[in-house]
């Protein structure tokens, strides 16, 4: 009996030895035995100019310091080497949950391979990370519904869908080429709007619309930059609407971009505004809701998004399988998904959903 007292003791030392690797073990049993103190998460996030990705940061933090995980948050001020170099650095810092919301899907995949060789998981934060098989999981919005709520509200507005024939003169703009997501929101709202540009009843004076969908870039604004959007709508505005003739719509797929095109409208002096849509429900654009000016937005409420990456991470860290029903391909493998459920919001509803809801103050609104 002694004998095998000892042998018995001897295996249980061995397996202790053992990588847990070995023992048929899995990242997330790993993870599961450690204790929150012990979990580190770096979030980095493309900017603070637009204030939906600073309330994004705050919330996603908010929500992992819950959890009593040690978060590290950042801002890449809209630099791609920066964010590449932040990415590293957390990487070189055995950080164990890395989540990123990228400025250039495709230039971020070196810096979150760097990350995943050193041992953690990656999340891509709203933007998909693209080409690379480095990317675990990836958190965001249901991309196309948001395009096809825009080009359903112009639908809306000008009456396409009751036999209205126009023809109406609409201007559209993308979002950033390097932005992954961007082909997306166009998709939806292309869907809705191309076949009203083939039959003629709608058209665009400044002729910039894409051939095809795989064209979309061709009406990008890089980095979705409000001044560009400006500079670009006054130029169309300049050469094709100063003659009197009426812009009906603007195809604006985010906050900046319609911010940019009411500030081009405004500059031109007329007495009307065109349907603008909009995307992120910005303080300022919920404002030109209100006012009159923009037409709609997109809400996406990151504080759900925020909630929904933490309990990724959590359950992750508790040996469980996350949430993550959907997948989206990123040149290299189908990354597994949640997608969340976005809102069109326009004068009508602001203060049902984005007041009573709680995301923004009846001042902040302009209410």
């Amino acid at each position: 009996m002694k004998k095998w007292y000892k042998l018995i003791g001897a295996v249980a030392a061995t397996a202790l030895l053992l990588p847990l690797s070995a023992c048929g073990g899995s990242r997330g049993a790993t993870n599961s035995s450690s204790s929150s103190d012990e979990v580190t998460v770096g979030i980095s996030m493309p900017e603070q100019m637009l204030e939906r990705w600073k309330l994004d940061g705050e919330n996603l933090k908010k929500q992992l310091e819950g959890y009593g995980y040690k978060v590290t948050l950042q801002y890449a001020d809209g630099k791609t080497d920066l964010q590449t170099s932040q990415i590293q650095n957390m990487a070189n810092n055995g950080t164990k949950y890395v989540v990123v919301a990228s400025i250039d899907g495709t230039a971020t995949g070196a810096a979150v391979e760097q990350a995943k060789s050193n041992g953690a998981t990656v999340i891509a934060y709203d933007r998909l990370i693209m080409n690379t098989d480095a990317v675990d999981y990836y958190a965001t919005f249901s991309l196309t519904d948001v395009g096809r709520m825009q080009g359903g509200y112009i639908e809306k507005k000008l009456g396409l869908k009751d036999g209205a024939k126009g023809p109406f003169n609409v201007e559209l703009m993308a979002g950033s080429p390097t932005d992954n997501n961007a082909r997306y929101y166009f998709e939806g709202a292309w869907k809705v709007l191309e076949p009203y540009f083939k039959s003629g009843v709608l058209q665009s004076k400044s002729g910039k619309v894409p051939g095809s969908l795989d064209e979309w870039q061709s009406i990008g604004i890089d980095n979705w930059d409000r001044q560009k959007a400006q500079n670009e709508m006054e130029n169309r505005i300049n050469s094709f609407y100063n003659d009197g003739t009426k812009l009906d719509a603007v195809l604006a797929q985010n906050d900046a971009e319609a911010m940019g095109t009411v500030n081009a409208v405004e500059g031109a002096g007329w007495n009307y505004f065109p349907v603008i849509t909009g995307q992120d429900a910005e303080k300022a654009n919920v404002q030109a809701i209100v006012q009159g000016k923009q037409s709609m937005t997109v809400y996406k409420d990151t504080r759900e998004l925020a909630k929904a990456t933490a309990k990724m991470i959590k359950d992750l860290v508790d040996g469980k399988k996350p949430e993550a029903k959907d997948t989206f391909n990123n040149g290299n493998k189908d990354v597994p998904s949640q997608l969340l459920t976005p809102v069109s919001v326009d004068k009508d509803n602001v203060k049902e959903i984005l007041v009573d809801g709680g995301y923004i103050s009846a001042a902040d609104a302009g209410l």
